[in-house]
């Protein structure tokens, strides 16, 4: 048998450049993909990044982490708490947090740590702390300012909705020779 495929002048063959000119008409009119197509194209990226996933030796656990929440109550349809916020014993307990942690702290930006790490560990430490006076159902904000003290001046103002029989905050300003700290904490019931 003879092939019916004829060269041409540069090599290739006649079905060869049938099937480029093919091509060529096909990717100028281009069509954009159906749902369908999308749809399988998800599921096939998921189950290859799944497969990539699975085969591989990173546990889940690395790659999702695991989320610590804090305790859940059920409801009790009381609206007031057993035991209120305490703004004086809590002023007491931020005022005994900041004074030992801000004894001997050079404030500058080579001191360990910064005024950023600082106000950073601040409010972790001290909500840690004022959790342990056991107010129930309270939900904790704390917010921390630092600043060097000169001649310029800082004002800072806050607005919030809340139930005034029931909702408070502190604020404890600790200063020092070179530099202030202001914490204030919102204690917040929430059933």
């Amino acid at each position: 048998m003879q092939s019916h495929k004829q060269a041409s002048t540069d090599g290739e063959t006649e079905e060869d450049e049938h099937s480029v000119s093919t091509l060529s008409r096909q990717n100028t009119n281009t069509t954009l993909p159906s749902l369908t197509g999308t749809a399988r194209l998800k599921k096939l990226t998921r189950n290859i990044l799944k497969t990539r996933i699975d085969s591989s030796t990173i546990s889940e656990k690395e790659i999702i982490p695991e989320v610590v929440l804090d305790k859940k109550y059920e409801p009790t349809y009381r609206m007031e708490p057993n035991k209120r916020f305490s703004p004086a014993r809590t002023k007491v307990l931020i005022k005994a947090v900041l004074s030992t942690l801000l004894e001997n702290y050079d404030y500058s930006a080579n001191s360990s740590p910064t005024p950023a790490e600082m106000t950073m560990k601040l409010p972790e430490l001290i909500i840690k702390q004022v959790r342990s006076l056991d107010f129930e159902r309270y939900k904790l904000v704390c917010l921390v300012s630092m600043g060097s003290v000169d001649d310029s001046s800082v004002s800072v103002t806050s607005r919030c909705l809340w139930d005034t029989n029931l909702d408070t905050c502190v604020t404890y300003t600790h200063t020092d020779k070179t530099y202030y700290c202001t914490v204030t904490l919102y204690g917040l019931y929430h059933e």
